[in-house]
């Protein structure tokens, strides 16, 4: 009965309880490597855990940043008046006509477009989303 080495893990086994499919010739044709072991070899490999994995991240401040408040109260003014001008801009442009709806539609979204942006940020920032902060919004106050 002639044995044969399995692979790294050094167990002798013979030869006849290897199955032909499930085993690879070596690289010297006098070690049998079965794909099995190997398998298990490759999933009992884990990467190195990193020693600095968290040296980039910044702690979360002590305290929440200041409302810019008069910016708050300016974005959604500028969104409602936006609203009431181009409101009655379509009002004016059904009853009347449409030379006479152009100034208010124009005033409405002269006013409605920084507004709606600007209230939406602060909407985001207060629902604590990533990526939003008071540093996206223009500062009318300094």
């Amino acid at each position: 009965l002639k044995l044969k080495r399995r692979g790294w893990y050094g167990a002798i086994l013979p030869p006849s309880s290897l199955p032909p499919s499930t085993c690879l010739a070596g690289p010297s044709r006098k070690d049998l490597i079965c794909r099995r072991g190997m398998r298990d070899a490759m999933r009992d490999r884990r990467p190195p855990a990193q020693k600095y994995s968290r040296l980039h991240e910044t702690p979360p401040p002590l305290r929440a940043p200041k409302v810019p408040k008069k910016d708050l109260a300016l974005s959604l003014g500028l969104f409602f008046v936006g609203i009431m001008f181009l409101l009655a801009g379509a009002s004016t442009f059904w009853h009347v006509s449409f030379s006479e709806a152009m100034p208010f539609t124009m005033l409405g979204s002269l006013c409605f477009i920084p507004g709606a942006y600007h209230t939406w940020i602060f909407y985001m920032i207060f629902k604590k989303v990533p990526g939003y902060s008071y540093d996206m919004i223009t500062s009318h106050s300094s």
